[in-house]
């Protein structure tokens, strides 16, 4: 059983389709970019950048956008960095590196702390770090968590400037959103653009799971991947993470919705909220992974029309218990419909997680079952997913 996942089997219907997109499929895609080419010579690393200049509070004035925007910028912009995902290559019997990707991050924490996208450090034997004020530092990956594709590094250096962490729960529709970061590398990096919170509580899945956006219309494109999404008070509310793009085939511009096609997607970008973001940075700061709790089982989904073709009630068809797993202590069955966690009904995959993510490894969770036509109720006692 992957360690990462409660539920290792889904319906079949999950997996139909499966092949190549048809021409104007909208597809989800992690914006990083592919930045190929030649061999890089090794960067020299500075052993001093305490002259990258903290970010200032600034006055945000109220009577006009481009003012409130361009302070905004002032503020925020020097806590944002470059994210280049490296690998080594030989070059005349020397090992140096080269960039298979990049991204954007940003500071949060006067240690040096630094949060960006899981997926653009994903792989990187070496990641480099690029400040507002041109120095180059190698940083250390502190943890990832790909199930919300987050990750966290850290550099060394005084005086770093930081930005603040907001409250995306606050956040309404139609309000002003500003992303900073390095659309397509660090020849374009700083970039500023501005549009509105488009929606809140868009779910995309992102391939390991289902997460809960901010959807917004600020322009994002390959490399803004992992940097700040901020309100008008300079306050960091999401992480660039996703955007959905139009394809038209195998063109890799048209992949990432800056090429034509059938069925164009303009404004469709989304962040993670900061809210959500939160706990995990401080758990891969303090464990390097994220623990989550599990129960053990493999779960086919039974909707209305499966019920009545089987005679079961719609829920969640145990259809494997994990061995040695809190499912089968607690007794739960192959053959068991598990209709509700703590009293709440669970109809999807999506659900029961959610659910299950509210408690913590050790507590124990009422699971109701439909056995034999009867409704039980098992206590099972969580375990954590990273020993399965």
């Amino acid at each position: 059983m992957d360690n990462r996942d409660d539920i290792f089997q889904v319906t079949d219907e999950a997996t139909k389709g499966k092949g190549k997109f048809p021409w104007g499929v909208i597809i989800v895609v992690a914006v990083i970019s592919a930045m190929l080419g030649g061999v890089i010579a090794a960067y020299i690393v500075p052993k001093n950048y305490d002259s990258a200049m903290a970010a200032q509070d600034v006055t945000i004035p109220a009577d006009n956008v481009s003012g409130l925007i361009s302070a905004v910028s002032e503020k925020v912009s020097p806590a944002v960095v470059s994210v280049n995902n490296m690998v080594p290559v030989n070059s005349n019997f020397r090992i140096q590196y080269q960039a298979q990707g990049s991204g954007s991050g940003f500071i949060f924490n006067k240690d040096g702390y630094i949060v960006t996208n899981n997926h653009v450090v994903q792989g990187a034997q070496r990641i480099e770090v690029g400040l507002q004020n041109g120095s180059k530092v190698v940083a250390k990956l502190v943890g990832t968590d790909s199930k919300t594709d987050l990750a966290v590094l850290k550099i060394d250096g005084t005086n770093l400037p930081v930005a603040t962490l907001g409250d995306s729960d606050k956040i309404k529709v139609g309000q002003l959103a500003i992303a900073i970061g390095n659309p397509l590398g660090e020849q374009y990096s700083g970039t500023v653009t501005a549009g509105i919170v488009s929606g809140l509580n868009r779910t995309l899945n992102t391939g390991d799971t289902n997460l809960k956006l901010i959807q917004t219309d600020a322009a994002i494109n390959p490399g803004n991947s992992g940097g700040p999404l901020v309100n008008t008070k300079g306050e960091v509310i999401g992480i660039t993470s996703v955007k959905l793009v139009s394809t038209g085939g195998d063109d890799l511009n048209e992949m990432f919705g800056m090429g034509s096609s059938s069925t164009p997607v303009e404004g469709m970008g989304f962040a993670i909220p900061v809210d959500t973001a939160r706990p995990i940075v401080e758990e891969l700061i303090k464990n390097g992974y994220v623990e989550r709790p599990m129960m053990g089982v493999g779960i086919q989904q039974i909707g209305e029309d499966d019920a009545k073709t089987y005679n079961l009630p719609v829920g969640l068809y145990v259809a494997q218990v994990q061995q040695g797993s809190p499912a089968e202590t607690a007794g739960i069955q192959v053959g068991d419909v598990i209709t509700a966690i703590e009293k709440v009904k669970v109809t999807t995959t999506d659900e029961m997680q959610q659910q299950i993510y509210k408690h913590k490894v050790g507590e124990t969770i009422s699971v109701t079952v439909v056995r034999d036509g009867r409704n039980v109720d098992v206590d099972v006692k969580l375990k954590s997913s990273m020993g399965s």
